[in-house]
């Protein structure tokens, strides 16, 4: 069975600044936003395209293109937004003649960026702003597509919240966008997070010793995560390596 195909347009770049706040350039934030993507991204069980991952990339008619040749099954354009400096929120742009099902997919999307960037949700908007019928992304690609204004960059509110939840963000995107495309996000194993809580303890390293000497049993991803050397046991070796790393020795 083939894996769901995810594009990931970057706005602007190739000199082309967007919008602009001070010394703040909206093709910078897509791009920081795109490498952290891109990251949660590694080891997913979907192929993804990135239209740049450096300042120089495809046009809009490129990355139309691009998606389409490829067969893509889902397409999201990474932007910033931009007004006066008291507007905040993340918002999505579908194409105007999207049916529900569009739309209910950018939802999901919108949703969940907002929540993770701790800003308001702006809903989902047929078209484009300002003098567009559409954004050209939604217009010229033959898959589902959102436009996603990931908050204000006018706003030095949500300037502050996407540079604090950049992670939480782009996790947020790939979430998303695997979901609308029927595929369930892996998280994935960190070596030495025995109880898989995002940090490496003092109790992870207990309950590894514990598991070595069979006082505990471990599932098969606690135990991928308290098999430090990777030879395929859990060892008092392991547990001590656990502890090393949680007082930042290792």
């Amino acid at each position: 069975m083939s894996k769901a195909k995810i594009y990931i347009g970057v706005g602007h770049g190739s000199g082309d600044s967007g919008a602009v706040n001070g010394k703040r350039r909206e093709c910078d934030d897509n791009l920081r936003l795109a490498l952290k993507v891109k990251e949660y991204f590694a080891n997913q069980p979907v192929e993804v395209k990135f239209s740049r991952l450096s300042n120089s990339g495809l046009d809009i008619n490129g990355r139309c293109n691009e998606a389409n040749n490829w067969g893509a099954d889902y397409f999201i354009s990474l932007h910033r937004d931009s007004a006066s400096a008291s507007a905040s929120g993340v918002s999505a742009y579908i194409y105007s003649k999207a049916n529900e099902y569009t739309k209910a997919k950018a939802e999901v999307i919108v949703n969940n960026v907002s929540k993770a960037m701790g800003v308001s949700n702006r809903g989902v908007h047929k078209g484009a702003a300002g003098r567009f019928t559409d954004f050209g992304v939604n217009r010229q690609t033959n898959m589902h597509s959102c436009l996603l204004e990931a908050g204000f960059i006018s706003s030095d509110k949500d300037n502050k919240a996407f540079d604090s939840h950049l992670d939480d963000i782009a996790k947020a995107i790939v979430v998303s966008t695997m979901s609308v495309c029927g595929v369930d996000y892996v998280e994935p194993i960190i070596k030495g997070d025995v109880n898989g809580n995002g940090k490496i303890t003092a109790d992870d390293a207990r309950k590894a010793l514990r598991a070595s000497a069979r006082f505990e049993n471990l599932n098969e991803k606690e135990k991928s995560a308290a098999d430090i050397n990777g030879d395929g046991k859990v060892t008092a070796d392991d547990a001590r390596s656990i502890l090393r790393k949680s007082a930042r020795l290792e």
